[in-house]
C-alpha cells in the first residue's frame, strides 16, 4: 500500500488534516471518495457475476463431453505439442589469448571489458592483433 493510502487510513492523521479544510471541502472529498468506493463495489460485483457465468459454461461443456463419452485426457493427447524451449547458444570462441603476470595462459572472446593485462597493453599503445 502506498504511503499516501497508509496516512489516509490513519484516524488521527485524518482528524488533524481535517482541521485545515473547510466543511464544504471535506464534504466534497467525502462525496468523491464515496463515488470511488461505489464504483469499486460495482466492479467487484460484476467480476463475481462473470466468474459465476464462466463456471457455469465450464460445467456445461464438461457435462456435454461426458454425455458424448469424451474424456479430458483424450483432448490433452490430441492437443498440439508445446513449443520447445529456447536452446542455449554456444559459447563464443576465444579470439585472443594472453598470459598473465603469473605465467598462466588465458583466453578472451573480445566481448565485454578487456582483462586487466590486455587493457594495460592497450593503454601502452599495443594493438589487439
Amino acid at each position: 500500500m502506498s504511503d499516501q493510502l497508509l496516512t489516509l487510513n490513519n484516524y488521527r492523521f485524518l482528524r488533524a488534516e481535517a482541521r485545515n479544510f473547510s466543511l464544504e471541502t471535506l464534504t466534497d472529498i467525502l462525496d468523491k471518495l464515496t463515488a470511488v468506493v461505489e464504483e469499486r463495489r460495482e466492479e467487484q460485483a460484476s467480476k463475481g457475476v462473470q466468474d459465476a457465468e464462466h463456471a457455469k459454461r465450464v460445467d456445461k461443456i464438461r457435462e456435454m463431453m461426458l454425455s458424448e463419452g469424451i474424456d479430458i485426457s483424450e483432448l490433452v493427447q490430441q492437443a498440439p505439442p508445446a513449443k520447445p524451449s529456447k536452446q542455449t547458444r554456444e559459447k563464443r570462441p576465444a579470439k585472443y589469448e594472453y598470459t598473465d603476470s603469473s605465467g598462466i595462459t588465458h583466453s578472451w572472446t573480445g566481448q565485454g571489458r578487456p582483462p586487466a593485462v590486455i587493457q594495460k597493453a592497450l593503454d601502452q599503445g599495443d594493438t589487439l592483433d
